[in-house]
Formats: structure tokens, sequence, C-alpha cells
């Protein structure tokens, strides 16, 4: 296209249908040649500069530079090329760089491996990109002490426990990279993080249902169904005024739907909340009353030590047996014991369900996860014995047991009996 390069001219450029076309700068003393602006069929505008033939670098967005500076950026790409300045190098250098820092390789190379190998990998990846958000743009090469100086700072209101498990998700990142060849090394290797005086030892404490509460937790499940029940009469009463098909009768043995039998179970099982969306017909074992199901975190932690994967063999309760039934004669024509009433597949979130239960009960500062430790603080306070503990609750490593052991307060005094004798 022949024609003068102008600011005016620029402005007045618009997309053409037929295809992308340029409009080369010529025509007073200050155009710089081989400048030129391509405008695509969409009317986007980019600026390149032609450094030999079949060559062109591009310059940059023409909503972004004037045509002044777009001239002083093309002269400085000319003078490099004159000097044999090697722009793929340059280009590749830039992209490494953009994909070695930390928040690039959060979200790519990495979220591939934490996704295969790690079983609480969207909470790993959350941990990181919430603490060092401040360091996401950085090339994690170049990460060094002071960053972590800052961070500490914006962490004071932290227990020191969470920050030292920051850490080590950071630390786990850097040296994947280096294992991985992304990054020659990085600079945490040596770091640690240091309690100071300020900073308290925090008690383990372990959440879960006193009896009172559990008793009001089952009584808003119960109430929960019952409106459940007269819900679903009134709109058949207003189907019906209208001529409309009825909805079916939710029956009185028959669950509303899904959240009062997914938390019975996870109180007479132990099970995670993962474990139960993903747990299948094919897990349970009604006749033999069990669950024989490879257990999602545990999977994880036998993998990674190198040891062969199998399936857990949880023993079920009479109230977990009727539970399971009940499911069974309302849905088991479903692959998944709990299954979306929207898309038929498996279930992926119960917390607003979950959190307006404990709201009608009156029940605070509990989670979910916190059924788990209800389950296994009743087996304790049962007195039954903490490695059979560990084996129900799947747990691959007997520490993370031993953190309900103190629930028992007379197995010590028992231990002493044993090995000394009691009050005669």
């Amino acid at each position: 296209m022949a024609a003068t390069l102008t600011s005016n001219t620029i402005s007045g450029l618009s997309g053409r249908d037929s295809g992308p076309y340029e409009v080369r700068d010529k025509g007073s003393k200050q155009s710089v040649k081989g400048l030129l602006v391509r405008v695509q069929p969409s009317g986007t505008k980019t600026f390149y500069v032609e450094i030999a033939r079949g060559k062109r670098e591009r310059v940059g967005d023409a909503s972004q530079l004037t045509l002044a500076q777009a001239r002083n950026k093309a002269r400085e790409t000319l003078g490099k090329a004159a000097s044999g300045h090697d722009f793929q190098a340059e280009r590749r250098q830039k992209k490494a760089v953009a994909d070695s820092t930390l928040g690039a390789y959060l979200d790519g190379a990495f979220k591939a491996h934490a996704e295969a190998n790690i079983a609480s990998h969207k909470a790993f990846i959350a941990s990181i990109k919430r603490a060092f958000a401040h360091v996401l743009d950085k090339p994690m090469a170049e990460i060094t002490e002071l960053d972590m100086a800052k961070w500490r700072r914006n962490r004071t209101s932290v227990k020191l426990e969470t920050q030292r498990r920051e850490l080590t998700y950071l630390k786990a990142l850097l040296n994947h990279a280096v294992a991985t060849k992304v990054i020659p090394s990085h600079q945490l290797t040596q770091y640690r993080v240091k309690a100071t005086l300020a900073d308290k030892p925090s008690e383990a404490k372990v959440r879960y249902l006193s009896d009172d509460e559990e008793l009001r937790l089952r009584e808003a499940l119960d109430a929960r169904e019952r409106e459940a029940r007269a819900a679903r009469m009134r709109k058949r009463t207003w189907e019906a005024a209208r001529g409309y098909e009825l909805s079916p009768v939710i029956a009185a043995e028959d669950y509303a739907d899904h959240l009062k039998p997914m938390i019975l179970l996870a109180l007479n099982t132990g099970l995670r909340r993962g474990d139960l969306f993903s747990l299948t017909w094919d897990h349970v074992d009604l006749e033999k009353r069990q669950i024989r199901k490879i257990i999602g975190k545990t999977s994880h932690s036998r993998r990674k030590a190198g040891k062969q994967i199998e399936p857990a063999v949880l023993p079920l309760s009479r109230e977990a047996c009727a539970v399971l039934e009940q499911c069974r004669r309302q849905w088991g024509d479903y692959t998944t014991v709990f299954h979306s009433p929207i898309t038929g597949g498996p279930l992926t979130d119960v917390k607003k369900g979950f959190a307006a239960i404990l709201e009608d009960a009156g029940i605070e500062n509990f989670r979910f996860h916190d059924l788990r430790h209800t389950f296994a603080s009743r087996l304790v306070m049962a007195g039954v014995d903490i490695n059979t503990v560990r084996e129900l609750m799947t747990h691959a490593d007997i520490k993370m047991t031993l953190v309900y052991a103190h629930l028992s307060p007379d197995h010590k005094a028992k231990a002493l009996d044993m090995a000394f004798g009691g009050e005669g």
C-alpha cells in the first residue's frame, strides 16, 4: 500500500475483511527505512521493522506507542542488527526467564507434577500463591533470603508451624525446578524458619463433636429432612392447582438428598470428604459389611515411598450399613454412592449445605474434616488401641494417629498398673 505514514494515517487505519495489510514509513525526513505498521482484519495495529530481507522484528503495539517512539525503537533495533545482535537468542532468553518465574512454573510444569504426585495439590499450590504473592513474578533462581524476610514480616500473625509448612512447600517446588533443570539452583537451600522469643509453641488441637453437639447435629439433620418433605408436599399442591405434572413424593424412609447420609457415613467411617465423593458401589460390600477402597491420600504416601498401593478394608458399623442400604435403594442405579443431581456424576461440594446444618445446630468452628476427627476420638475414648485406630483411619504413619492419644485419659495409668500393679 503506497501511503505516507503519519500519526493521522495510523489512527485512520482500519481492518479489512480481505486480510492483513501493511503501511510503510516513508515520505518525510523523520521516516525510518524498514519501519512499517501491520493492520489485522480485527483492526489491531502493530509496528515492525525489517532488519534484513525477509527478517523483521516486532517494535510494539501501535495503540501503546506514538509514531515518534516507534521510530526511535526501530532505529535502536536496526543499530543492534548492524552490530550482529542475535535476536532469536534474546527471545529464547526472555522466554526462559518468563517460564522460570515462580508463578509461571507454579501454574505450568509444577501443577502437572503436583496433580499426579501430591494428594493435597490444590491446597499446596494455593498456600504458595497466598504466602509468596510478592515473588510470584520473580525468577525462582533470584528469590533470596531477603525476600523470605519480607515474607516473615507479612506472616507475623500466622503460627510458626504454618510458616514452616509454607516454606517446606516453597522449597519442595524449588527443588523440583532444579531437578527438572528449569533452574540451575536456588538460594534457599540453607534457609530455615527460626523461632523467636515472641513465638509461642502451639499445642495440637483436635476439634471433634461433643456428645451434646453430635445430638444437636443429628436433630438438625432430621429437622432438615422433615422440612424437605413438607416443602415437597407444598410444591405438589401448587403443581396440582395448575395442572402440572406432580413432583415425586419423598417417602418417610427416603433421604431428601445426599447431605444427611454423607455426614452419617463420615461419622461412622472417618472417610475424608474426597474419598466419600469418589465412593462407588463397587467399593461397598454390604454382605461382608465393609468398604474396600484405595484411599487417595494414603495411596500417594505409599507411591512416594515406593510401596505397592493396596485398597483399605474398612468395616462398617450397624448405622453405616443402614445408611448405605437406604442409599442403594434410592440411588443404586448410579455409579457413585453420592451423585450430583445435576450432572449425575460424583458430588464435588457440600459446603453450603454443611454450613447451614452447623448453623441450625449451633455448632461453631467446625469443618467437614472434623467429622473424621470425631470418628477417631470416639474410638480412642472407647479404649481402642492406637494401632487399630491408625488402621481404621488409614494413616500411613502412626505419628498422625498419636495426636488423638491424649483423649484416652487413663491409658497411661493403666500402663503403670500393668507394670507395677495397682492399688491393693
